[in-house]
């Protein structure tokens, strides 16, 4: 059971109750800007990281910076986390590796329609601003759910080349409700040989992220937190990418899998919504207060 939020303290005075609290984060925030503090919290200390401050509702004026390793725009207190989580106890997990054929078949149509329409994999960065996690290679991905971004329409649609496949995730509750809050995405993610996506982190631990391998190559791993695993082939790897992540593909061929974003199952269903708007909002005061280290940056 879920007992008290953390909100990331940008700007988000009306997030944490009464005035003397507010003043508190301002506070602290003034003497951030007066030590102009790096927005980089990443263990390589190469920039990657943001600038964040945490409240703790127990003690709302007590503020904190989180993990080098858990470093989410918004953080649900009491959540239960850790970089991998073991996809045999999630049912979600099952029956995406239950119906591992029927996927693993319709990709196959999609990967038809590509040698006619080499634009229906988008360069992943075209929808969502995430090109600048590409260090090397090439990601792209194919949209299943609209997650804001839109989706291909016609005959490259996904209701029409993956209809079955649509129609199991819209199915699952916690993958279809996080992908419409906005919190997550549905897609066939397909890296190219060579592709280095650097350490970032996801901007919640309110949800999962969850790949279902369908074509995994030699040389393809991934890493969260400081564990690192590899795909298998119909199999789910599930984790919590509110923790530091990367991947890193030295293989001779794309690697796809199936990823989709769930609610974490540690979140009752009553409180989707409730939660989605408090972390998008989170999410986007993360964004502004990182501009605005960007700008105090270049000025120097």
């Amino acid at each position: 059971m879920v007992e008290a939020l953390v909100v990331a303290a940008v700007g988000l005075g009306p997030r944490i109750s009464g005035p003397r609290h507010v003043s508190g984060i301002r506070s602290r925030l003034r003497r951030i800007s007066a030590f102009e503090f790096s927005p980089d919290l990443s263990p390589e200390g190469g920039g990657g990281g943001s600038v964040q401050v945490f409240t703790d509702p127990s003690n709302p004026e007590r503020l904190y910076w989180k993990s080098e390793y858990q470093n989410p725009a918004h953080l649900m207190w009491g959540v239960s986390s850790q970089p991998f989580f073991d996809a045999r106890k999630i049912d979600t997990c099952k029956r995406l590796q239950d119906n591992y054929e029927t996927v693993n078949r319709e990709l196959q149509r999609v990967l038809e329609a590509r040698k006619e329409q080499n634009e229906i994999f988008a360069r992943v960065g075209d929808r969502r601003g995430e090109a600048t996690l590409v260090q090397d290679g090439e990601w792209r991905d194919y949209a299943l759910i609209d997650d804001g971004g839109g989706t291909k329409t016609g005959s490259y649609s996904p209701e029409e080349l993956c209809p079955q496949t649509v129609k199991l995730l819209n199915s699952i509750d916690p993958i279809r409700d996080c992908v419409h809050s906005k919190l997550g995405i549905a897609i066939f993610s397909c890296l190219a040989p060579g592709t280095h996506l650097i350490p970032h982190c996801g901007p919640t631990n309110l949800r999962l992220t969850c790949h279902l391998g369908l074509r995994i190559p030699e040389g393809v791993s991934i890493k969260v937190g400081s564990e690192s695993r590899e795909w298998e082939e119909g199999k789910c790897l599930i984790f919590d990418d509110s923790y530091l992540h990367e991947v890193k593909h030295t293989g001779s061929e794309e690697r796809i899998v199936l990823l989709v974003n769930m609610w974490h199952p540690a979140i009752d269903s009553s409180r989707w919504r409730e939660y989605a708007k408090q972390a998008n909002i989170a999410r986007q005061s993360r964004e502004d207060l990182q501009m605005y280290f960007n700008q105090k940056s270049s000025r120097r």
